[in-house]
């Protein structure tokens, strides 16, 4: 009997192992991608990638339902707009489409593990499949899938190399002295002849005054005020970033660089000698933003203590003919003077309720060893997040830049829009871990001399020289004191935790007749168990 050679290829024929079409559907969806505008001009070209899918799908009677893509997209995270489209379109249409068309599989995705999930659970929850039309391969099978997986990882792989290349050659150029980012607020990126070149612009011209009055010593506030009459609007935080960055005297430090300082090719706006005197300047200050003129034994609380009319810091003066010191409030109007030596007494007395007394050292110690246990751990804690925090961040700058001054793959809208974003990002984070104390070696060390400071507290202070005093202010009082002028007497809203216990412990022992304490029960304080405050200028 004689069989049709057509019949035999129609009931046992096989179709070609590059392709298999879907059995469900012929539909089919087409996503289309470029990282940067570069490769436009090249192979990989969205007209290029279209029009060969679209060849694919004639020859082989597929019906195209919808494109997506078409646009500049990175393929290193899988939350872009078009693709993310275009999986809401095809998982809302379950059972209507068969196959996610892309040129390339690096065009459908280049995050490799990531990558390989999302493939399957498209094959396995919705019967959709990744078919690359110039990297043809049958994922109906283990084999065919084991080998999209593979080509998948090595476009991660790629990836990744290609970054570290971009990393490192902009690192050789930081080290170089050529800054290779945006530069900071006072420059610009010019090109002439062909040679790139950073200057100092008009508004670079305004901030070398700053830089100048600084030196002079005048207040950040007064600062800002005065450029923003120039025309330079700018705010307090601001200016303090501008007079810390070492860039403007024509230095460069950045984080490629792991904490090296290399001498920059572009132009200095300052001397260094005056950057320097700047932040000689902005180190010393005090934390309240007033600068010392001179150490004087008779007033220490000055800067410290707090008017409680306006708020504003108490300045120190003496009066040379009758050699009689006061405390002023700075603010004009105020009319608050007081005499040093009464209010020094007034302070060693308010001291007294946060002094140890001996019967109280057993509790004491019981309760700060818990709660020293506590802090330690809270730190460790608190610093493994920080740090991961820290490197997410720094991985967004980083690719931020990369992006945008070295592959072109975002606008300067956009990098504006997120880079001070994630720099601000940066910057909390790295002051919250400066913030972190220190890791305690021995803690029978720490406790005994903690025990043998609140013991004498008022003595302490009334006896020693104005370093010490200032110490042991800011030691108890992390926060400044606040004077009340009617009252004659002083309020805090901070107190270190330390001395908030010895407040507790002397009140409960007052209260009780017996002299027992619930502390030694390990019951709980009511001052908030936030952990030991140790500033890093401070020694217990």
């Amino acid at each position: 009997m004689k069989i049709e050679h057509s019949v035999l290829t129609s009931r046992f024929g096989k179709l070609s192992p590059t392709y298999v079409k879907q059995k469900s559907t012929s539909n089919v969806v087409v996503y289309t991608r470029v990282s940067t505008k570069e490769q436009a001009d090249k192979n990989l070209s969205l007209s290029t990638q279209k029009r060969t899918i679209e060849e694919f799908a004639n020859r082989h009677s597929l019906n195209i339902v919808s494109f997506f893509g078409g646009t500049y997209e990175s393929a290193k995270t899988d939350g872009r707009k078009e693709f993310k489209r275009m999986l809401e379109f095809i998982k809302s249409h379950k059972g209507q489409v068969s196959q996610i068309l892309v040129y390339t599989l690096d065009r459908f995705s280049r995050t490799g593990g990531a990558a390989i999930k999302l493939a399957s659970d498209l094959r396995e929850k919705h019967g959709i499949s990744v078919f690359a039309v110039t990297q043809p391969t049958d994922t109906s099978n283990p084999s065919g899938v084991l080998h999209q997986n593979i080509q998948l990882l090595f476009s991660e792989f790629d990836n990744q190399q290609r970054r570290q290349r971009v990393i490192a050659g902009m690192t050789e150029k930081f080290k170089q002295g050529i800054w290779v980012v945006k530069p900071p607020q006072g420059y610009d990126i010019i090109t002439i002849n062909g040679i790139r070149s950073i200057v100092v612009n008009d508004d670079g011209k305004q901030i070398r005054k700053a830089f100048g009055w600084k030196a002079e010593g005048i207040r950040n506030d007064e600062i800002v005020s005065r450029l923003n009459n120039l025309g330079l609007h700018i705010y307090k935080q601001q200016i303090h970033k501008i007079l810390v960055n070492p860039f403007y005297c024509g230095l460069i430090a950045h984080g490629m660089l792991n904490g090296q300082v290399v001498e920059g090719k572009h132009e200095a706006m300052i001397s260094k000698e005056l950057f320097l005197k700047v932040n000689n300047i902005i180190s010393e200050s005090p934390r309240f933003g007033v600068p010392h003129k001179a150490e004087n034994h008779n007033i220490p609380l000055k800067v410290f203590m707090k008017c409680s009319e306006c708020g504003e810091p108490f300045t120190g003066y003496i009066v040379k003919a009758r050699g009689i010191h006061y405390y002023k409030c700075r603010t004009n109007g105020c009319k608050c003077n007081k005499n040093a030596e009464q209010v020094n007494k007034l302070f060693s007395g308010f001291l007294d309720k946060y002094t140890l007394t001996p019967n109280l050292i057993k509790p004491f110690l019981y309760q700060i060893e818990h709660k020293l246990n506590d802090f330690i751990k809270n730190q460790v804690d608190t610093g493994k997040v920080l740090k991961m925090k820290l490197t997410e961040v720094t991985t967004k700058l980083d690719g931020l830049e990369e992006k945008y001054h070295i592959l072109n793959q975002i606008s300067e809208e956009v990098f504006q829009k997120f880079h001070p974003k994630y720099k601000e990002e940066e910057k909390q984070i790295q002051e919250d871990l400066a913030k972190l104390a220190k890791p305690i070696s021995n803690n029978g060390d720490i406790l005994n001399k903690a025990t043998d400071i609140a013991l004498k507290l008022p003595q302490l202070w009334g006896q020693g020289e104005i370093r010490l005093k200032e110490q042991l202010q800011k030691l108890v009082f992390p926060e400044g004191i606040v004077f009340d002028r009617k009252n004659e007497a002083f309020r805090t809203n901070t107190v270190n935790p330390i001395f908030a216990l010895i407040c507790q412990l002397v009140k409960g022992s007052g209260d009780n007749e017996k002299g027992t304490t619930p502390f030694l029960i390990g019951q709980s304080l009511s001052a908030e168990r936030g952990g030991l405050y140790y500033h890093h200028n401070y020694t217990l």
